[in-house]
């Protein structure tokens, strides 16, 4: 107990409901290493919980809520709700370290939205995916086995030009399910890569630009394999600090559910994946600063076009993005009506306009013009993605929103295929 004499809460989301007339405060983590919320009495967080700072004694504790309730709290009752909350693994510390650790040693990453966003029995799940593709917004059930390395010469398939990515998007299946299908149909058919680079979407925040992980990627379909030789390459060019934000892959759904588009598609085709999520640009849309003038984002596009050419793989980027967020979910005053939607069509209508140019400073300028009014969540993957891949050109295959009933939430996305310049 001796570390936790000046207790540190962890930066956690505190959210505030009413349940049967309390008043509650509900703490959960975006990095899903605390495995329930935690739910607190409302005065507790206010007057004692969230002076945990790391700089209060637990005496500055029971002053400050004595100073304003003008009530006394035993010094015993905060030990206990401090070692509470340690074992709940929202403080920082040395019980939160090791469970820390403990995710670095895994070698495989748990598929954590099986069961909640996803069917987790494998029959289901696939049933689920094909019934995708078969809907009438789907893209029709895919050719398959998919092509084979051709006698090019260098080992490409002979379609051509080469499939170079794909743009999906990553909201749940059930809202985007038959949009995703576009981009993997796609994907399936006219390409041959064994190796994908999946550039996810931090939702979480991150130290640095860019966040690796070496870590396999468990599916209810089976394994999705890392290719841990071509991360390190990219750690070694661009240095280890790429995996200090490693923790967000833990609950991030951005890259998972394209493991679980590959996996059902590509079944016992050998193949590997470079989990890669892209933290926030948005300090550079505030400033105006086009981010190839970040020497961060400038050298981590240098290294994975280097990686690439010197592997010698095969080699395919998937971008898991979506587009717009918008409504009172998202703290707008309005709901979403048919005209609100309409404009925020025509918004995605130009940015991804700049996508199939593979404009990458054009769809960047597009989101800063507005001063992310929309809240486009994909702005720093498709980016990146955009400036390793270039040239090429893209083609919008499908576009969708999803909008709730009330009109508090509608969130927009694509498909997108990439092919070289002929």
């Amino acid at each position: 107990m001796s570390g936790l004499e000046r207790p540190k809460l962890r930066p956690l989301f505190a959210r505030r409901v009413e349940h049967e007339g309390l008043s509650l405060v509900v703490l959960e983590d975006p990095y899903g290493v605390v495995a329930a919320p935690v739910v607190l009495a409302a005065d507790v967080y206010l007057h004692v919980v969230r002076h945990f700072n790391g700089h209060n004694s637990l005496l500055d504790v029971q002053g400050l809520a004595l100073q304003a309730t003008a009530q006394h709290l035993e010094l015993a009752a905060i030990r206990e709700l401090v070692q509470q909350l340690d074992q709940s693994l929202a403080l920082e510390g040395p019980t939160f370290d090791a469970a820390v650790q403990e995710f670095r040693r895994a070698g495989n990453r748990a598929a954590a939205f099986a069961g909640r966003s996803y069917a987790k029995e494998p029959a289901r799940l696939a049933f689920d995916l094909d019934r995708f593709f078969r809907s009438p917004e789907g893209a029709g059930p895919p050719a398959l086995p998919a092509p084979k390395a051709a006698a090019n010469g260098d080992g490409r398939a002979a379609a051509n030009p080469r499939l170079r990515a794909i743009l999906s998007p990553h909201i749940d299946f059930q809202r985007g399910g038959p949009v995703y299908t576009w981009a993997y149909k796609h994907l399936v058919e006219q390409s041959d890569a064994d190796l994908f680079v999946i550039l996810g979407v931090a939702h979480r925040p991150c130290k640095h630009r860019f966040a690796l992980t070496r870590k396999d990627f468990d599916t209810p379909l089976g394994v999705a394999p890392t290719d841990a030789e071509h991360v390190d390459q990219l750690a070694r060019a661009a240095g280890s600090h790429l995996f200090d934000d490693e923790l967000s892959h833990r609950a991030e759904h951005s890259i998972e559910f394209q493991a679980v588009f590959l996996k059902h598609l590509l079944g016992d085709r050998p193949f590997t994946i470079a989990p890669i999520l892209v933290g926030s640009f948005h300090d550079l849309l505030a400033r105006g600063v086009d981010p190839m003038d970040d020497p961060e984002v400038a050298r981590f596009v240098a290294v994975l076009q280097e990686v690439e050419r010197e592997s010698g793989r095969r080699v395919a980027y998937i971008g898991g993005v979506d587009l717009c967020h918008v409504g009172p979910e998202f703290g707008d005053p309005e709901p979403v009506d048919d005209e609100l939607r309409g404009r925020i069509r025509s918004f995605d209508r130009n940015l991804l306009d700049r996508a199939e140019a593979a404009d990458a400073p054009g769809w960047f300028q597009a989101v800063a013009e507005v001063g992310d009014r929309w809240r486009v969540c994909g702005v720093a993957a498709t980016y990146t993605m955009l400036r390793v891949i270039s040239p090429c050109r893209g083609a919008v295959l499908k576009y969708g929103q999803a909008v709730d009933q009330r009109g508090d939430c509608c969130v927009s996305f694509a498909s997108m295929a990439f092919h070289e310049m002929e």
